[in-house]
Order: structure tokens, then sequence, then C-alpha cells
């Protein structure tokens, strides 16, 4: 939810700050500079974070060590639209008001004026505020309460402009690691984004078992948010996968204290034991899922880390599996706790059968969950450092696909300018979470075998037998968890061979109808499931071709014909052809075969002869007629040739003054004693004709000749 607040807040610039001693926790952690933006934000509507009566995990909290140390404090201008009744009180570790209800300061004692007083902290003669101070009387967790009136909504809230809390000893000199609470409460600036209005605080988480990351927020955006830490992330169902997750709305709980500073190692003291792995690390594979149950005994309990290298590169890659469980030292039984792998990598693929894999398992320290709700924007990422045990840089993992970000959970992200960035109010109402950890010194490395029952096998072939035929192929499609096949056939009368991923069905005049079987087979979980491939027995289609009669080897080629049922192709002494050319082929028979196909699938053919023949006729003659009469007649209507077996043929016809009055190309034109549609006179007219009396050469003919056209 957007949060408006309609109050511009201007902050001093510090001027030569680097040159005052710094002492103070609040403002100066909240604002690394003057620039940058951080207010403690008071608002019950979210939740009871350091308000009246608040639930323990919501305190916050100064912890004192001894009765000799003081407690000063300041705060800045209140900022809201409404800043009447805004008060604060101190209760002791047991509950009691010692510092009964008073105002927040808005002026003199206690108020700090700028920016650069709240860094320098309660020392006025250093350029710091006039403190307000308290005594404990014991020591112990002293808290901070806050109340304002009216009703409680997302705008009735109040932020301090600067906030410092510090802790002097009985010397009079600071304590830094002493102000801390487990859900924090910030304002970062406003709501429009702008370059100003980010949040550069830098905290210190103290893991429950004693060690300390330093969060840079790096520049969060995004009005108020919440600031919280723990084991799980979003939730504690204890399934880890789930409770990471970054949710929508509101999803988190307190758990981890979170400090300005380095908390006082003297109170809070690193982790000095690590919990210990006991031998042996057991492994139960499971045939039916290719899953693995990893038993683990631990001296202590904390947090393991199974990390599964699938891919064989060295390092962490996107396949590789990384798991994270809380072991307990006394579980129950015996004695050992179980995590479950699927049998699947990180991108969510099955791992094959009978595959060598490292493992390896590692006692973590310092398992850390920041799921921050309602920061819209987090354009650079933040930074995790590892304060104490003293450390470097630390990687931060993640998971926002339920609300349609992206993972990272098994490589992890370290950058120097940020890690898990989100834009465009991804985080507006959201919850996301982000995770990290410290390895510990006790590790177990070793390798297991995958196991996995073969899956169901796929056939590629034809599995339509036309009865008559011989044979049927077909090929084996590898299933990765096979090392070989078992195939029958439930019918009778065939015989099956074998050859790597072929296989070769054979059948006789008795074979029955039935289903091709083929099971998956490895050495370490058996035989798979059947998959059963019915064979189709059909019967050949009747074909048949017509004769061809015989033919001059100088005739032209010709379309094959007379297949029946029509659809299929024809082929000329075995090799595919459409047409039979006589002329480039040598005298002799030739077989024609017309092969056709059914719809189904089932061929047959049927064969003929064609004799090409050399003879006397089949050389080219052309006999031209002596006259003609044109008279409509019906007889000798026309001047035209009888031709036979010529191929090739131009005529003209010229009159008597040897003029081309009508020229022909085409064998069986002929003159009808016109030219331009009128008749010409009778008397003689004169031809020539050239023709090719064969196409098996290229010899040309040519005739000359009288002729007379009577009418």
């Amino acid at each position: 939810m957007k949060k408006f607040l309609p109050v511009t807040v201007a902050i001093p610039l510090l001027v030569l700050f680097h040159c005052l001693p710094v002492y103070s926790e609040g403002t100066r952690q909240f604002m690394p500079t003057s620039s940058s933006k951080g207010q403690l934000c008071i608002n019950k509507y979210r939740n009871d974070f350091a308000f009246y009566n608040g639930k323990a995990e919501f305190r916050l909290n100064i912890t004192v060590a001894d009765t000799a140390e003081r407690i000063r404090y300041g705060f800045g201008k209140i900022v809201s639209t409404n800043t009447s009744g805004f008060v604060y009180r101190i209760k002791d570790p047991s509950g009691n008001i010692v510092l009964p209800e008073s105002p927040v300061p808005t002026a003199g004692k206690g108020f700090i004026n700028s920016y650069s007083e709240a860094v320098a902290g309660p020392l006025p003669a250093a350029g710091g505020y006039d403190y307000n101070e308290f005594q404990p009387s014991s020591t112990g967790d002293y808290y901070m309460e806050f109340y304002y009136p009216g009703t409680y909504t997302d705008d009735n809230r109040r932020y301090l402009e600067f906030f410092d809390i510090t802790v002097f000893d009985g010397t009079k000199n600071p304590v830094d690691g002493r102000v801390w609470s487990k859900a924090w409460q910030f304002w970062s600036g406003s709501d429009s984004y702008s370059t100003n209005d980010k949040f550069y605080g830098k905290l210190m988480v103290l893991s429950d078992d004693s060690i300390v990351t330093q969060v840079d927020c790096n520049g969060f955006r995004g009005g108020s948010f919440s600031f919280s830490s723990n084991m799980t992330g979003c939730s504690q169902t204890g399934n880890i996968e789930y409770d990471r997750k970054s949710r929508a709305s509101f999803f988190t709980y307190p758990q981890y204290k979170v400090f300005l500073n380095d908390p006082d190692n003297a109170l809070f003291p690193t982790q000095k034991v690590s919990s210990g792995i006991i031998d042996p690390v057991t492994i139960t594979t499971d045939c039916n899922n290719g899953s693995a149950d990893f038993g683990i005994k631990v001296d202590k309990d904390c947090m393991i880390k199974l990390f599964i290298q699938v891919n064989p590169s060295p390092g962490e890659d996107l396949e590789d599996v990384q798991l994270i469980f809380a072991a307990k030292a006394n579980p129950g039984g015996n004695g050992y706790n179980f995590i479950h792998w699927d049998g699947k990598d990180n991108l969510g693929k099955q791992v094959a059968n009978n595959t060598s894999l490292v493992f390896t398992v590692t006692n973590l320290s310092g398992l850390t969950h920041l799921p921050i709700y309602d920061i819209e924007n987090n354009q650079y990422g933040f930074i995790v450092n590892q304060i104490r045990p003293a450390g470097g840089q630390l990687k931060i993992y993640w998971d926002d696909t339920s609300i349609g970000g992206s993972s990272n959970t098994s490589t992890g992200c370290i950058s120097l300018t940020g890690c898990h960035t989100w834009n465009n109010d991804f985080g507006n109402n959201n919850t996301i979470n982000s995770w990290w950890f410290v390895s510990g010194s006790e590790t177990r490395t070793a390798t297991f075998i995958t196991k996995r029952e073969p899956g169901n096998v796929s056939l590629a072939g034809n599995t339509l037998h036309c009865i008559g035929e011989e044979t049927l192929l077909f090929s084996i499609i590898p299933e990765p968890n096979s090392t070989s096949y078992n195939l029958s056939y439930t019918g009778s009368g065939v015989i099956i061979e074998k050859s790597n991923l072929d296989a070769k069905l054979t059948f006789s005049s008795a074979s029955t109808p039935g289903s091709l079987i083929i099971q998956g087979v490895n050495g370490e979980c058996g035989v798979g499931p059947e998959t059963s491939v019915p064979i189709i027995f059909e019967p050949l289609p009747v074909v048949t071709l017509a004769s061809f009669p015989e033919t001059c080897y100088t005739a032209p080629g010709f379309k094959l014909t007379g297949g029946q049922p029509a659809g299929g192709t024809y082929g000329i002494n075995g090799t595919d052809a459409d047409s039979l050319f006589p002329y480039k082929e040598p005298e002799g028979i030739y077989q024609i075969t017309y092969y056709y196909t059914s719809p189904t699938g089932c061929s047959n053919a049927d064969t003929s002869s064609i004799r090409l023949y050399n003879a006397p006729e089949c050389e080219g003659t052309v006999f031209f007629p002596d006259a003609f009469s044109p008279n409509g007649d019906n007889l000798n209507d026309s001047f035209r040739p009888v031709i036979e077996n010529v191929y090739s043929f131009k005529m003209n016809i010229f009159n008597r003054w040897g003029q081309v009055i009508y020229s022909a190309e085409i064998i069986g034109d002929g003159w009808d004693g016109k030219i331009k549609g009128r008749d010409c006179p009778v008397g003689l007219y004169s031809y020539e004709a050239t023709y090719a009396p064969s196409l098996r050469t290229d010899e040309y003919k040519t005739k000359r000749g009288m002729f007379t056209l009577m009418r």
C-alpha cells in the first residue's frame, strides 16, 4: 500500500563531520550521510514496534550491564500531519515503568536540532545535543515505549526526524552495541522514489547462534517499512523451501536481535563452538522416484546445508542442488535427522539412474533470513558482510517465484554493488525475503549413485504389417534410466531380432496379430513398466496394369498409364519413371511396373512389358498429292501430305513467281487454296518440305514438287 505524508523534512548539511568524535546509536546508523534518509517510524497500524504494551519481540531495547551506567537519549522533530499527544516512557526488565510518561520533546533538553547534533551524540561540548538522561537501578534489558492517540490507520503515524540512544559506562564513556529490537520500523523519505529518498542504513543482525552480520540497505526506497530477521523466512511451517519464498501481503515474524552497531561483545559474545556432524552420513535411495534420503547426526541443534553437485563442473552451478534444514541433536529414533532429495536438479530435471554425484554436508552458522515488508523499490540490491567472527562479504539467496519474480537458491549472489534487486513497485505490500549463512568448519564430502526405475520406453517405426511382407523395422528411443531393453510379442509366428537400439520383426504366413512389448532394464532397479505397441495386420491392395502395344523404337515419348487403383507410381526396369521415350532407348523388351500404396500404408505392384522394335515401317515417309480441289465437297479440299512416322516437319508453298504463300510446321496441317481469305486462281503451284524421318538421328530430308489447284 502506498504511503502518503505531505511533509517536507529539511536536514542541514553536516560540515567537517569527519573531524568530530562520533558517539551515538540512532540517526548515525540510519542516515550515514546528511543527504540520505532514515527516520524512526512509530506506526501502531502496522505493528506494535516500540508502542505501549507491545509484545516482547516488538520492543525497543536498551541493554544495561552495570547499575553505574547511564542512558542518554534525544529526539528530533516529530514528522506527522498530527503531532499532538506523542509521549514516551521507559520500563525496566520486569516491565515496571521506571521513567514516567513524558511528551516527546520539541525543543530544549532532549531535543535534537540538526543532523550534526544527532551524529555527534549526547556530547554538547563536542557539537552534540543537550540530552535527557536516565540511570537504571538494575541490569538487563530496559525498553522505551511510545504512544499517540486516535484511530490507528496507516496515515496516523509518527516519524522522528532524528533519534539517538547512547549508553555511557561508569567512567562516562559511550558503549556501542546496546540498542536493539527484533522488529524495527523505518521511514525512507517518501513514496516518490526520488533520487534523494533512499535508505542507506547499516544494521547488525545477531543470529540466535551468535553470529553477527551487517546488512547494508544500499538505498531502499518505498516509504515506511518493517525490518526484522529470523531463521526461516516468511513463515515457520517446517517446510524450508515454502517458508523461505517471498509472499504477497505481510508474512514475517521477528526472532533475531537487530542492533544499530556491532553488539557489545561482552554481553553478546561470538559463537565459540560449532555444531559437529557425527559420522557416518547415511544415504537411502529409492528406485520408484529416484529420490534419496540423507541421514545426518549432530552433536547439538544446528542448521545443515546439503549440497549435491549435479553439474560436474567445479564450483556452484545452476543445476546443483542446495538444501538447508534444521538438525536436532536428539531427534528421537536412532538419532538421525533425515533430509529428502527429490531426485531432480535445481532446474527441475530428473537426474538419470546410475549417475555418480558428489555431495557435501556442512553445518551452518548464522542462517539469517531477512523478510522485508513493503519496500517498493530496491534498485541497487543490498550487501551483507560477516562481522563476528570476522569474515568477508556473504552470498545472498532468494526465491521470489511465488509473487512472479526470480530466484537464486543455489549459486547465490555476491557483488560489491549489491544483490537481489527489484523495481517498479514489486515490493509494494509484499514481503520479500532474502537469506544468507556462514559455512561451518564441520563438513562431510562423499559420492553416491542415483537409482531410478526405468521409465516408459518409446518405439519409432511402422506398426502396420501388410500381409505378405516379411519384416517390420523399429528404433528404440533411448530412455535415460535404462541400460538395456526387453522385447516380446503377444501373437505367434513372429521372430524378433534386436541389435543395440534397432529391432526387426520377421513375419511368416502363419503369423497372427498381436502387440510388441518393450521394457527398459537397469541393474540397480530391475525392469520398468511395459509399453505395448499393437501390430496391425492388413491385406495387400489389388493392383493391375494394362498391357502396352508394340512400339517402334523411333516413336516419340509418351506418359505411362493404365495402372489401377489410381494414384500410384510407375517404374521402367526397376527405375522410377512416369514416361517412356522409345527413340532414346535401344530396341528390346522393357518391364513397366505400377506401384500403389493404400491410404493405410500397404503397397503392391503389377508389371507389364512393352516391346520396342526396329522395322522398315519405322522409317518416316511423306507422300504429296499432285492436285487438290478446294470446292467445299469435302473431297481433296486441302493440299496436305500423307505422313507416317515423321517427327519434325516444315512445308512452304510457292506461287508461279516463287513467292511463299503458305507455311506449315505442324504435322497434318494443309493449305486451303486461299491467301488472306481470298481464293487463289487455278493453276500450277510448287512446294518444298523438310522433315525428320527419325528422332534417333539428326538427319533431315527435303522434298520438292509441283501440284495443280483445280476448282
